[in-house]
Order: structure tokens, then C-alpha cells, then sequence
């Protein structure tokens, strides 16, 4: 392979200036000579030792991602639409900006460690965790890191926290329902820490200013989830579901599953139970009725979470917390009384 003193030599120009070329420092090279460099590179199919500018720069040029997942739901989380399309963002923009992208999915903070100090890691996104986890992982990873959907993250330092406005806009697809005439509702999920509580906050709210009564124990039922991620306590829905006239769901995953098997057991939606979710993942559209939901730029807020990483690395920005906006979608799904 070429070299570039080899370069340098045959275009009569400094080794310096064809480093600088190459790195993308032309600020004191002319026009004419960054041509001349870029086809001789082009020339000789040129690729820079990656490994020794990494070095030079004392960067590893690698960003990880971290996503949390029961062991044994470590494959199934990689078929969730919400993980698959943030992924797949996350992907594309980190090459786009000239770093490489490493995948790792675990079911206990204790095990990130091992993975962070063995690619010395020039920043982290991490989406999934719960309160506790990021402080533990911040506390032994002292690079930056870009959190996705966290609240627990306040003086953490050298973070930045991408979210949407969670709470608000569970808040305004529940009062949307309650406009339609619905008085009895249900949120269900699997849990309610991290997002899930905030958002069973923004539907406790709208209850509580439309003065229907509400708790945990009445207005929560919990969704167990099998090793493939669907929920297996199905007949405990179906039954539950006949104390409500609305079903508010945490995502649009959990909404069109618990809708279909509604419809399998002749349950009919909405005339006789209405249903939400959230997310706007491209099912809730394919689903019959089309789901009503919360839309979130779910793209967006993975190239947020590498925008503002980088931003980090390179010093350019402080902590901070960057909020998008989300937009209620009202389909068939849910019907006035």
C-alpha cells in the first residue's frame, strides 16, 4: 500500500500537508493542492490507518450502545419497533459523523464495565435503564454519555438526558379520552418505574382534574411479558377488561397485542371497549381499528442522543436535558359514549 511520503513525494508536496488533507485540516492548504491530494488519494484507493490516528488523537472513535433487556429477552428486544427504529438512527448517524457503533444488550448494569474499559469507548447512548442504573454506570464510566428516557439523572455530570414530554402527553391522550364521554379507564404496563411512572402520572392528572377517582389498584393493571416480550397474562386482561370502557396502553407493542386478542375472543372495539397506545410505530396504522396513539419522533431522538454526545466529546456543550415534542393521533380505536 501507497504511503504517504510516497504521495507527498510524487506530488511535490509536504508529508504535512497530505496528513493535514486527509484529516480534514485544509484551513492552511490552497484549493489547488486539496484537489491534487483527493485524486491521488482517490488514485491509489487511499484508507488511513484508523488504529494510528486514533492513537495520535487519543480517541477510539467508538461510541456504545447500551440497551437494557432481560437476559433472556436479549433477542426479542432487537425485534422491538421502538429499539429496532431508534437503532437503526443511532446506526446511520454515528457512521455519518465518522465513529463506529457498538451494540450491547444487558440485563444488569453491574456487567457494563467489562464492556466499557475493554474499547475504551469515547462516549455512551444508553436507553432502558432504571432509577439507579445510569448513577451506578456514571460513577465508573467517566466519558460522556447520552441517556435516552431517563429521569434519574440530575447532577450527574458530562450527560445529556433525551426525552419526550412523557408525562404531559399521556396526560392529553387520557383527558382526549375522557372528551369522549369514557369514565372508567385503565392503564396498563409492565411496570411502573422510569417512564412507565411518568406516564401513569400524566394519566392519574387527567383523571383527577375531570374528578374521576383513581389509584394504583383500580386504574393499573400490570402486563407480564413472556421471553418473546407479549403479554402472557392475557385472560386476566380479557377479564379485567370488563370493568372499563377504555384501555390505555404503554406503547403501541402491548396496545395491538391485548386489541387482538380481543378481537379473537369476539370482543368488539371500539363499540364495546376503546383502546390507545403509544409510540406511532408503524402497526398502530396497520392494525384494524387503527390504533389511536402518541406520536414521538422516535428517529429523532436517536439522532439527538448522537448529536449531543458528540457535542460532549468535543467540549462543545454542557448537561443538559433536550426535550421533543409529541403529538396526540386520534384513529378508530377509541370511541365516544
Amino acid at each position: 500500500m501507497v504511503t504517504i511520503k510516497e504521495m507527498a513525494q510524487e506530488l511535490g508536496v509536504s508529508t504535512t500537508t497530505v496528513s493535514n488533507v486527509i484529516h480534514g485540516k485544509t484551513k492552511e492548504v490552497s484549493l489547488a493542492n486539496i484537489e491534487r491530494i483527493q485524486k491521488i488519494l482517490k488514485k491509489y484507493d487511499y484508507t488511513p490507518n484508523i488504529n494510528a490516528r486514533n492513537l495520535a488523537s487519543k480517541r477510539s472513535k467508538i461510541i456504545g450502545l447500551l440497551i437494557k433487556s432481560k437476559q433472556n429477552k436479549i433477542a426479542n428486544r432487537f425485534e422491538d419497533p421502538f429499539i429496532g427504529r431508534i437503532l437503526g438512527a443511532i446506526e446511520r448517524h454515528v457512521r455519518q459523523k465518522g465513529y463506529y457503533l457498538m451494540v450491547y444488550a444487558v440485563d444488569d448494569v453491574h456487567q457494563v464495565q467489562q464492556f466499557t474499559m475493554s474499547w475504551n469507548m469515547d462516549g455512551l447512548i444508553t436507553s432502558g435503564f432504571v432509577e439507579g442504573d445510569i448513577r451506578y454506570l456514571k460513577e465508573r464510566f467517566k466519558n460522556p454519555i447520552a441517556i435516552i428516557d431517563d429521569y434519574d439523572t440530575n447532577g450527574l455530570g458530562n450527560c445529556v438526558n433525551i426525552r419526550i414530554e412523557d408525562e404531559q402527553a399521556e396526560y392529553l391522550l387520557t383527558k382526549y379520552v375522557i372528551s369522549c364521554g369514557h369514565r372508567k379507564l385503565a392503564f396498563l404496563a409492565d411496570n411502573l418505574v422510569n417512564l412507565d411512572k411518568i406516564r401513569f402520572q400524566g394519566f392519574c392528572r387527567a383523571l383527577k382534574e375531570a374528578n374521576i377517582p383513581v389509584s394504583r389498584e383500580e386504574n393499573f393493571i400490570q402486563i407480564y411479558a413472556s421471553d418473546a416480550g407479549e403479554p402472557q397474562n392475557m385472560d386476566e386482561i380479557y377479564e379485567k377488561s370488563f370493568s372499563y370502557t377504555a384501555l390505555l396502553c404503554a406503547s403501541d407493542y402491548y396496545a395491538v397485542h391485548i386489541e387482538n386478542m380481543l378481537l379473537d375472543r369476539e370482543r368488539k372495539i371500539p363499540e364495546e371497549i376503546s383502546i390507545a397506545g403509544f409510540d406511532d410505530v408503524p402497526i398502530s396504522r396497520m392494525v384494524r381499528p387503527a390504533l389511536t396513539t402518541v406520536r414521538q419522533d422516535i428517529q429523532a431522538k436517536g439522532i439527538a442522543a448522537v448529536e449531543e454526545l458528540l457535542k460532549l466529546i468535543e467540549g462543545e456543550s454542557e448537561d443538559k436535558i433536550v426535550q421533543l415534542g409529541t403529538e396526540l393521533v386520534i384513529r378508530d380505536s377509541v370511541k365516544k359514549i
